[in-house]
């Protein structure tokens, strides 16, 4: 993926309202392993009108060293809903964030 392709993707995964769109192009760019990426994902999770809709975001995050957000995914793990609690569990145990 080019720069531009990436720039572009990355916009579009911050402004779109569609679902299913979020979660592909969140799928895709967390594969690169882009710190943007991560910054983004970080930031889109933390919206409140995504709170019933960020299960996949939250899985993204498992291609990221996410030491510095430890206390959100312990935040996610308790107060999320099943998938994102679950998804949340995964990486801390995972990455030995507890």
């Amino acid at each position: 993926m080019t720069e531009v392709e990436m720039t572009e993707k990355l916009e579009r995964l911050q402004d779109t309202d569609d679902d299913a769109e979020r979660n592909s192009l969140a799928l895709e760019l967390s594969e690169t392993g882009d710190l943007s990426v991560f910054a983004t994902l970080v930031k889109l999770i933390q919206h409140p009108e995504l709170e019933n809709r960020r299960g996949t975001l939250v899985h993204c995050l498992e291609n990221y060293d996410c030491s510095a957000i430890a206390s959100l995914l312990a935040e996610l793990a308790e107060t999320g809903n099943f998938e994102v609690a679950s998804q949340a569990e995964i990486i801390l145990d995972e990455q030995a964030l507890r």
